[in-house]
């Protein structure tokens, strides 16, 4: 098959997803609110108005009738018996705690430092050194792009070209980028997998269990590839890359990825700040979700949260995951002991995204200002590199000193 056939196919896919769960949504999520009849089959009828007395307004065959209270199949919530209500968009929207909502936006102003922060010590593993403030443009720059862009890495990749222009190992810094995005995955992942521990029934997620560990067994599994000088050498990666097009850039990229096993401090670093902002996250979103006046504990939010950011991270889903997030926090908050309705379900996803979204729009005066090129002096210091790394190679060589392989490479590699 040809790369444009592919390339097409798996457009086709993407917002073929798109097209079937928003389908789906519109089919069972309401606009307005219903209510339950009592009686053989329990039909749902258009609820117009709950008067403050014991009759309901319905809507039933285009016309407003009255009924009683005693009409109304009831529910048991919480040890209390309560009517049907299933609340559409319309009415959870308005209703939504305005001071929470606000409250659920502001906690998440920390995640944009502590991303800028670990992208800083990320690169630190490579010996590319940037400065908090540029790594904090660049940051608030690659959020705004994963709006603006197909998908949740488009970001990613306009960070990672910004990037190149702030040092002469662009390969590395490129491939920084991708390993910071692949450990906080990594840190969703456990961050998801803690809260499921400190449930009072961890059973009740029995399905996510296996699914997680299924992604932490993958992920341990390409760790040991990478990190282990052995296997590698078994595998024959490097004569493999080297074959491939583009191997001397695929063996910088592997080369990068190997530099984490020498700044192990590091990675625990980075490790911890994810474990940090994610718990934000979570915990701006839990807030949100009481804000919608949704039912559920501190863990379920941190966990089907998690694994929500986890299904908009698949290549394959729709911009933003749109309309499959939806569905999922649908089967998720919904269902079991969760009596929360679909409309709310839907409107946290919607939240979840604008609360990012927030805080992601100053990212756009990034590119706008020119604020994403290095400043003079920047550029004035990467000047010299080149020449004092050639510098340093011909001492190395003159001396007969021995070098770290990866330092080695990254002095007679060219940039």
């Amino acid at each position: 098959m040809s790369k444009p056939f592919l390339r097409w196919m798996l457009l086709l896919l993407r917002y073929g997803l798109c097209v079937v769960a928003i389908a789906w949504l519109v089919h069972t999520v309401p606009w307005y609110d219903y209510v339950r009849l009592t009686g053989p089959k329990g039909p749902m009828v258009r609820l117009v108005e709950q008067p403050r007395g014991d009759e309901f307004v319905i809507l039933r065959d285009g016309r407003q009738e009255t009924i009683p209270l005693s009409a109304v199949h009831r529910i048991d919530v919480n040890g209390q018996s309560v009517p049907e209500i299933e609340r559409g968009i319309a009415t959870v929207v308005p209703k939504t705690d305005k001071w929470l909502a606000l409250w659920a936006i502001i906690i998440f102003i920390p995640v944009i430092a502590i991303q800028s922060w670990r992208l800083v010590v990320m690169l630190a593993v490579q010996d590319v050194r940037l400065g908090l403030w540029p790594a904090t443009k660049l940051t608030v720059a690659g959020n705004f792009f994963n709006f603006a862009l197909p998908g949740t890495t488009g970001g990613d990749l306009i960070k990672a070209y910004y990037l190149t222009h702030y040092t002469h190992l662009k390969t590395e810094a490129v491939t920084t980028v991708f390993l910071d995005r692949a450990i906080g995955l990594f840190g969703l992942v456990m961050l998801a997998g803690a809260a499921i521990l400190f449930t009072s029934d961890p059973s009740q997620f029995g399905q996510l269990i296996v699914t997680l560990l299924v992604i932490c067994a993958v992920l341990g599994a390409g760790c040991i590839v990478v990190f282990s000088r052995r296997i590698r050498g078994v595998l024959r990666l490097k004569e493999l890359a080297a074959r491939l097009p583009m191997g001397d850039q695929l063996l910088r990229v592997g080369r990068a990825t190997v530099a984490m096993r020498h700044h192990k401090l590091l990675i625990v670093v980075s490790l911890l700040m994810t474990f940090v902002l994610q718990g934000i996250c979570m915990f701006s979103a839990a807030i949100m979700a009481h804000a919608l006046g949704m039912e559920g504990g501190w863990s379920h939010y941190f966990v089907y949260v998690s694994i929500g950011f986890l299904i908009a991270a698949i290549p394959i889903a729709p911009p933003q995951a749109f309309g499959v997030l939806e569905y999922f926090y649908v089967k998720f908050f919904t269902g079991g002991a969760l009596h929360n309705d679909p409309s709310q379900a839907v409107a946290l996803a919607l939240a979840v995204r604008l609360i990012q979204l927030v805080w992601a729009l100053p990212g756009v005066l990034v590119p706008l200002l020119g604020a994403h090129l290095p400043s003079k002096a920047q550029l004035a210091e990467l000047e010299v590199q080149p020449d004092a790394a050639a510098n340093t190679a011909d001492a190395v060589t003159n001396a007969g000193a021995a070098v770290p392989e990866a330092a080695a490479a990254r002095l007679v590699e060219p940039p």
